[in-house]
């Protein structure tokens, strides 16, 4: 059989693990396995890959990517590379371990249909942080037209759960690269968009971190206001100015609020002769 026609036509190979499969597994040589770039997970961690690689050595890959089949011509002939589709995390912990072939099942996807499958089969398959879950969602109602309802019924979650997913994408990017670094969680994240004050949500986020705070923690102080305008003030401003403030003019019930360009001091006045009196006084 000539050259080029054989590495059109992978070798099957049988393996106990996944021999109760209905889809035709092949074991393809791992050098003609590519990534793909359009996948939407952009980040692994070195300790879960490392993880990963470990239980693939004892127990080997119970999982076969999904890849697609890229024909190509060399000097050799008529070959092939399969572009990942689904697996990309297995991909890279076999290579940690040397692994020569790897089992796949090739789908036959036309180009224009590879991106929406590599969302949908890493959002289903893959443990994906909510930031590149919500680029995944904005990139199948965006790009290809899909509704949250649609993507709800392929993904297999409620829509209303999609919705809260991409409304973290309006987050601030040191919120967002916090998240994709686990540094707090979807819950917290879902708290924080929820506040539409900047500075507000700014000192919740830090407060999160600073404290160690838990979602219930946070979800209990922002309720009971511990964490609301005030705290945005210095401490100078806090413990010394607001007192004083209200004890000067306690007559007139002051309230002060924080807002984005400065500071508000509310005063109430029964009458206009009050008013008429206290302008009288501070000039």
């Amino acid at each position: 059989m000539p050259r080029g026609i054989e590495s059109l036509i992978p070798k099957r190979k049988e393996n106990k693990e996944l021999k109760n499969r209905k889809e035709n597994i092949f074991w393809i040589e791992i050098e003609k396995i590519k990534p793909n770039l359009l996948q939407p997970r952009k980040s692994f961690s070195d300790k879960s890959l490392s993880e990963l690689a470990r239980s693939i050595e004892k127990y080997g890959i119970l999982q076969p990517l999904i890849v697609r089949r890229i024909e190509k011509e060399s000097s050799k002939g008529l070959g092939a590379d399969y572009q990942i589709i689904a697996g990309e995390r297995r991909y890279l912990a076999a290579k940690m371990i040397g692994l020569k072939e790897l089992p796949v099942i090739i789908q036959d996807i036309k180009k224009e249909d590879e991106l929406p499958i590599s969302l949908v089969e890493n959002i289903q398959r893959e443990d994906l942080n909510p930031i590149e879950k919500a680029e995944a969602f904005k990139k199948l109602n965006k790009d290809f037209g899909l509704t949250q309802e649609e993507i709800s019924k392929i993904i297999g979650i409620s829509r209303e759960s999609i919705a809260n997913t991409m409304r973290l994408l309006n987050l601030p990017q040191n919120i967002k690269e916090s998240i994709r670094k686990k540094e707090i969680t979807e819950g917290h994240a879902r708290i924080l968009v929820s506040e539409k004050d900047p500075d507000l949500q700014e000192k919740i986020f830090q407060k999160i971190l600073k404290d160690k705070m838990s979602v219930r923690e946070v979800e209990k102080s922002v309720k009971n206001k511990k964490i609301n305008n005030n705290q945005i003030f210095s401490d100078n401003l806090s413990q010394k100015i607001i007192p004083k403030v209200k004890n000067i003019l306690k007559t007139y019930s002051p309230s002060i609020q924080k807002r984005k360009n400065g500071i508000s001091l509310i005063l109430r006045f029964s009458s206009p002769k009050e008013l008429d009196d206290f302008l009288n006084k501070i000039s």
